[in-house]
C-alpha cells in the first residue's frame, strides 16, 4: 500500500499533467493540491516546504520552458 506521501506526489503529477493538457489552470491545480495536504494533514507531518516542494517538482517536470532543467 502506498504512503501517504506516495499518494499525494502521484496526484501531483496527474494535477500537473491535467496543467500541462489545458484541462485545467494552474492555480486550480496547485490550490486543490494544497488543500489537499492540509486536509489530510501532509503539512502537519511532513511541512508546507516538503509539500511545495513535491508540488513544485511535479509541475517542472511537465513544463518545456526550462531549458531541460529538472528538479
Amino acid at each position: 500500500m502506498d504512503s501517504s506521501v506516495e499518494i499525494f506526489t502521484k496526484l501531483c503529477k496527474a494535477e500537473a499533467l491535467l496543467w500541462q493538457s489545458q484541462e485545467k489552470s494552474l492555480h486550480d491545480a496547485v490550490d486543490w493540491l494544497q488543500a489537499y495536504a492540509v486536509d489530510n494533514g501532509l503539512v502537519a507531518d511532513i511541512g508546507q516546504d516538503e509539500v511545495q516542494r513535491i508540488i513544485g517538482s511535479a509541475f517542472a517536470a511537465v513544463r518545456d520552458d526550462l531549458g531541460g532543467w529538472r528538479p
